[in-house]
């Protein structure tokens, strides 16, 4: 069974999340109603995960990501309020290590938060299963950071598409991968992160910052070009609707769920593949369930290439094992070198 603490400042919260987890079959073992006991607690109980509020009395949610961190890494599922503060907050708590964020309801609305009471439950399962052994800070880019070798001989296609789809743990690997690409290659580029609306905006602002291409959430009739990138908005498919002279124009599409999520990796993948020939490379990073294989495996079909991020590598080890499975891939690789991988992919190609 797994086990879990709880930490949050609000004793209606604190109880709520522990009747969810417990009718999901998660044995609440804690919890906390402070950062420092929250500390106290995920060192006593060593459990499988906890939940961590970002506003917390005595030390904030991120203080104490860092701690646990540094001195018993621990899976952690970040609980945030849907403001803007708290959205910085809640990367910044990624960057530290923690695995996913879920959002919380405004003030004490149990009502609400029964309403997630599934994607909870699911979502603390997975990040339960996340490996943060030899996980540290990744603040995007940095000078650790190493953009792959560009050689002016080095030949990149005309109007080159990256597709780059991610769950459970994605922000930062999507950051570091964006961060990574050559700015001379001219990808024009479609990110597919599972994430709420509120966050998507500021993610995408994030990655705008933080990379050398414009990058921006998506909105209904957006086109991209050379050096740009969209990622798609919370609550919306990223549809692609056609591809000429040099650019791509999208779409949010509200339709159906796939794979229980809104945006999905397969339906834009699956459009792009439809819309665009060629010179085209698609991506799976770590995250649960099966999204993005479907999608892949339509690039494929295309003529275009597939990487997947490797097992030591992801958070949780799940869409690209799918993905690896049922699709012939172009290339497994760590974290760390999916750039690497891209700009390989497609040095060379005709155009």
């Amino acid at each position: 069974m797994v086990r879990a603490v709880i930490a949050d400042d609000s004793a209606v919260m604190r109880e709520t999340l522990g009747k969810i987890l417990e009718d999901g079959g998660i044995d609440v073992v804690g919890r906390a109603k402070n950062g420092v006991e929250a500390i106290e607690m995920i060192a006593q109980m060593e459990p499988d995960v906890a939940t961590i509020d970002i506003q917390m009395p005595g030390l904030t949610g991120h203080e104490v990501i860092d701690r646990v961190m540094a001195e018993n890494p621990t899976p952690m599922l970040v609980i945030s309020s849907q403001t803007t503060r708290n959205a910085d907050a809640t990367f910044e708590a990624l960057e530290a290590g923690a695995v996913d964020f879920i959002a919380k309801p405004s003030g004490d609305n149990s009502v609400d938060i029964w309403s997630q009471q599934d994607q909870i439950v699911d979502r603390v399962r997975a990040v339960a299963d996340a490996d943060v052994s030899g996980i540290d800070a990744d603040p995007g880019r940095s000078e650790r950071h190493t953009q792959p070798t560009v050689d002016a001989e080095d030949e990149f296609p005309n109007d080159p598409t990256l597709v780059i789809g991610a769950s459970t743990g994605g922000p930062r690997v999507v950051e570091r991968v964006l961060s990574d690409l050559p700015e001379r290659a001219e990808f024009r580029i479609l990110v597919v992160q599972h994430m709420a609306d509120h966050y998507t905006k500021r993610f995408a602002k994030r990655l705008d910052e933080r990379t050398a291409y414009e990058i921006r959430e998506a909105t209904d009739g957006d086109t991209i070009g050379p050096g740009e990138g969209v990622l798609a908005k919370g609550g919306y498919h990223l549809d692609v609707t056609r591809a000429s002279g040099g650019r791509i124009t999208v779409a949010n599409d509200d339709g159906p769920k796939r794979h229980n999520v809104r945006p999905a990796i397969d339906v834009t993948m699956e459009a792009t593949a439809r819309r665009v020939s060629g010179n085209l490379v698609g991506v799976i990073l770590t995250g649960m369930g099966a999204d993005g294989a479907a999608g892949l495996e339509s690039i494929k079909e295309a003529g275009g290439k597939a990487i997947v991020q490797d097992e030591a590598t992801s958070r949780v080890y799940g869409m690209p094992k799918v993905a690896a499975n049922r699709v012939d891939v172009d290339m497994v690789l760590p974290g760390e070198r999916i750039a690497e991988g891209i700009t390989n992919a497609f040095k060379g190609w005709s155009a």
